[in-house]
This record gives C-alpha cells, sequence and structure tokens, in this order.
C-alpha cells in the first residue's frame, strides 16, 4: 500500500514498495502533466541532493519531478543481509515500483554516479521502451579502471568499521568530492543525507560489479552525457568513452566542475537538462 504526506520544499512524499518488500520513499512534483523526469542520486546521499535542480521554476512548470531515495538511503528501507543490495532485479524493480507509483509515464531519468548501476539494472530486465530519455551524470557504467580518479579511494574508506577513518572520508566526501562550499546550512544537509547509510551497507554496495558494456553500445534512446572536467572520482575520460560507444549521444563537459556538476553550476545544468528532455 502506497501512502502520501506533505513535504518540505514543495515536493510531495510517497512510500511505495518493491517487489521483495523493500519501502521506497520517492518525492515528487512540478507539473503532473509535464514531462516526467526522474532524479537518481549517488553512493550514500539521498534525494536532497537534487534540490538544487528540482527547485527551479522553469522545470517545475514544463516537467513532473521525481526523486527517490534509493533502497539503503535516506528515507527508503534498509535490508539486513548483503543479499538485499546484490541482485540487480532488485534495483531495478525499485525503479519499476517508482514508475507505477507516481504515474510517470515513459519518464526521462537522470542517472548520477552510483545510480548509473541502478538505471542500467532497470534497463537490464525492463528494456528501454518504457524510457524517454536518459542523461549519464558521471553515472557508474563501464568498467574502466583507467576511469578512476585520485579521490576514488574515499568511497572505500567511507566504508571502513574505523569511526575516526569514516568521520575523515565523510568531511572530505562533502568538501573535496562534492566541493560544497557555500555555507554551514548545505554541509550540514550533506552530512545528514551521508549520515543515513551505514558503513556496512556502503560496503554492500561497493561490492556489486559493474557488468554493463554490452547494455550501453545497444542503447536505443536519446542519451546526454554530463561530466565535470575536474571529476577526481570519475575521469571525464569515461565521457569520451561513452560518447564513442552510444550512438547520437551528445557530451556536455563542465569546465570548471567536479564530480557533481548539478551542485557548482545548477543553472547550466537545469537548462540543458530542461532542453534535453524537451526535445527528446
Amino acid at each position: 500500500m502506497t501512502t502520501t504526506e506533505n513535504s518540505t520544499r514543495g515536493l510531495r512524499r510517497t512510500m511505495t514498495e518493491s517487489s521483495d518488500g523493500c519501502a521506497i520513499a520517492y518525492w515528487s512534483g512540478g507539473n503532473p502533466a509535464g514531462i516526467p523526469v526522474i532524479l537518481l542520486h549517488g553512493f550514500s546521499l539521498d534525494h536532497s541532493v537534487w534540490s538544487v535542480i528540482y527547485e527551479q521554476p522553469e522545470l517545475l512548470n514544463r516537467c513532473h519531478v521525481i526523486a527517490p531515495d534509493m533502497r539503503g538511503h535516506g528515507e527508503s528501507g534498509r535490508l539486513e543481509t548483503a543479499n538485499g543490495y546484490a541482485d540487480g532485479r532488485a534495483w531495478a524493480d525499485d525503479i519499476a515500483a517508482v514508475i507505477r507509483s507516481s504515474g510517470a509515464d515513459c519518464p526521462a531519468v537522470v542517472a548520477w554516479s552510483y545510480s548509473g548501476r541502478m538505471l542500467f539494472d532497470y534497463i537490464q530486465h525492463y528494456g528501454t521502451r518504457s524510457l524517454h530519455c536518459l542523461n549519464l551524470v558521471a553515472a557508474a557504467s563501464l568498467a574502466d579502471p583507467a576511469a578512476l580518479g585520485p579521490d576514488h579511494g574515499c568511497l572505500e574508506a567511507l566504508c571502513s568499521s574505523d569511526p575516526e577513518i569514516v568521520e575523515a572520508a565523510s568531511a572530505r566526501f562533502i568538501s573535496d568530492v562534492l566541493r560544497i562550499t557555500r555555507g554551514p546550512a548545505e554541509y550540514a544537509l550533506f552530512s545528514k543525507a551521508l549520515g543515513s547509510t551505514t558503513p556496512e551497507h556502503r560496503g554492500w554496495l561497493r561490492r556489486r560489479p559493474l557488468d554493463y558494456d554490452r547494455l550501453i553500445a545497444e542503447l536505443d534512446v536519446p542519451v546526454l552525457i554530463s561530466h565535470g572536467r575536474s571529476d577526481c572520482i570519475v575521469l571525464p575520460t569515461l565521457a569520451a568513452r561513452l560518447g564513442q560507444l552510444i550512438p547520437g549521444s551528445r557530451v556536455s563537459i563542465y569546465d570548471d566542475c567536479g564530480h557533481a556538476p548539478f551542485l557548482e553550476d545548477p543553472r547550466r545544468f537545469g537548462s540543458e537538462l530542461l532542453k534535453f528532455v524537451s526535445a527528446a
């Protein structure tokens, strides 16, 4: 059964349920008759990372914006064993549950960082016929060690059993990887989101393999690839490779941005996203 409550920032929180019973929370708002746009967050964060995008008036006027919390994150459910995070079908069914519950007929999907895995799990099990277009934002996709940047070890440190290591890695993740410098309130928001997953759960997430190369080469929907040139988690060489592999895709490089270009240049990101989904 789905329950709905009012939420802050003009979006509404809804709880739905995936195929294995895991509760999935998502936030939705904007124009219910507009283009459905699903925003998938990254590793150890939650939907609030997208607030600088889903609060943009033009996007809300023209799109039905949906921002889930992945399983194990934010206000979604937590399963108590690694098996609850290992099966790609479960992640695919999470997206399917959100699409079904929200009424997002043929949505555009924006997948940032780790959630690229979730998106390609969906495509592997459900195909692309139910999708409008894809925006891959430094998205986990190709198994290419050469694309791992110098800060990639920070993700492993977040999985440590040593609280001091985790604390230091969390601070580094927010300040150096996300490049959050806009004041204590924003820093606190991301600290809270980051703290919503445990190191043990993060470790389970990190052990999921990347095996989507064939799917990527066969994509048959419009694809926009967004990447920060200064990304030190996933190097922009990944964007170049994806651009070569995906027929007709467009690559957008943010010269002065790191791993989360939508946080550092939200106006450009929102404008490009709206233009892309409107033309796709």
